[in-house]
């Protein structure tokens, strides 16, 4: 295989692990390198300071102080200035959301270089139009800045999906989007899906219980999200509560938001990488009743750690089989979840057997396994790499 020069735009440094996708770019560029790939991430910072290498990864950071206040002003500076430090030799370029929309032409020294591929692994603009209308009315001023804000976001993500000789999809949901507001063709559409993290190692059970304060010998059900209206926190929260009734001394790990306070529920807030591990560790089941995912990468970090998991029927499942490997809920009704929740807290050996399948399923797409594929994907675009 051909070694690349590969530049990479990113949402937020290395050190960052509250971002999903964030975390992705930098797992997947880590493994690119490891496979002789030559990668640099390019990511907003203010202001710009000399960064170590991250797992071989040369980290760029780009200023963007001073932005218009214009919608998405600091998106769109930071694509222009990015577009300078794009190297000349590099061959590949890949943008992960909209601010791929903002680079300008690149200096290169060969007339077919940098080739731009977009992860599209969630639509921006559909996000959007999920998530804004959830947001409490504030009048005229309001619809005028949505208005406003969606334009200048169709206009980026249009941008860079029109630029790209490839655009990767971690589902086929999104490949549906794609095709639906912006009409991309079939063609330049490939599936690749959000490289989900390994697991960490922080103890055993009874340890990561320790450290989190929750007795040793309960029922623990987790969620973990950063947005829990979409991804249905209080369909899981009504859910445990009903289970609670059968399992009075049962724990529900919150991460990543903090709910009210109530029995049983322990809410954790914005986590690091360990807690969230240990998160994971401790718990017996993972719930989470998303209204909308564009892939659903918590629920398949839970299942990297053996977890039985619950979800809703819309986190894609490309590539599973839910019978076996988790279990799906196809409505919101949260006594429905209390169901399956019930049955998997009462039944050890099906939490077992379903958390196996899980985990066998979620090892499939490493970060490793996921640079594989991303090679087969972009090599024949591509071609020979400059080095």
């Amino acid at each position: 295989m051909p070694r690349w020069r590969i530049d990479f735009l990113a949402s937020v440094p290395p050190e960052e692990t509250s971002s999903g996708l964030g975390r992705g770019v930098w797992g997947l560029s880590s493994a690119l390198v490891s496979l002789g790939h030559r990668v640099r991430v390019l990511y907003p910072s203010d202001p710009p300071k000399p960064h170590s290498p991250y797992h071989g990864v040369e980290a760029v950071p780009v200023p963007t102080v001073g932005a218009s206040r214009r919608p998405f002003g600091r998106d769109i500076a930071f694509g222009r200035r990015a577009t300078a430090l794009i190297e000349p030799t590099t061959d590949l370029l890949i943008g992960n959301d909209e601010k791929a929309g903002a680079v300008g032409t690149v200096k290169s020294t060969r007339r077919d270089r940098p080739v731009f591929v977009f992860m599209a692994h969630d639509v921006a603009l559909h996000t959007f139009d999920t998530l804004r209308p959830l947001e409490p009315s504030r009048g005229l001023r309001q619809r005028v800045g949505n208005w406003l804000d969606r334009r200048a976001l169709k206009g980026l993500e249009g941008q860079a999906l029109a630029r790209a000789r490839a655009v990767l999809v971690g589902s086929t949901l999104n490949a549906e989007l794609l095709e639906r507001y912006y009409r991309v063709p079939k063609n330049r559409i490939h599936h690749l899906p959000h490289g989900v993290p390994d697991p960490v190692n922080v103890g055993s059970k009874a340890e990561a219980r320790l450290a989190l304060k929750v007795p040793p010998d309960v029922p623990v059900v987790a969620f973990v999200g950063r947005t829990p209206e979409r991804q249905g926190l209080p369909v899981a929260l009504a859910a445990f509560r009903k289970v609670r009734v059968f399992f009075p001394g049962a724990r529900f790990l919150v991460a990543g938001t903090t709910p009210p306070s109530e029995p049983g529920v322990v809410p954790l807030g914005l986590v690091d990488e360990a807690t969230k591990a240990r998160v994971y560790t401790a718990a017996d089941v993972f719930i989470f009743p998303a209204k909308y995912e564009g892939f659903g990468l918590a629920p398949r970090e839970a299942m990297r750690y053996g977890l039985a998991t619950i979800v809703s029927s819309q986190v894609p499942l490309e590539g599973i089989d839910p019978a076996e490997s988790c279990r799906v809920v196809g409505s919101d009704d949260p006594a429905d979840y209390a169901s399956e929740l019930a049955e998997l807290l009462a039944d050890p050996a099906l939490r077992r057997s379903l958390g196996e399948a899980a985990r066998t399923f979620a090892d499939a797409m490493s970060y490793d396994r996921m640079a594989e594929r991303f090679e087969r994907i972009v090599g024949p675009i591509v071609g020979p790499g400059g080095t």
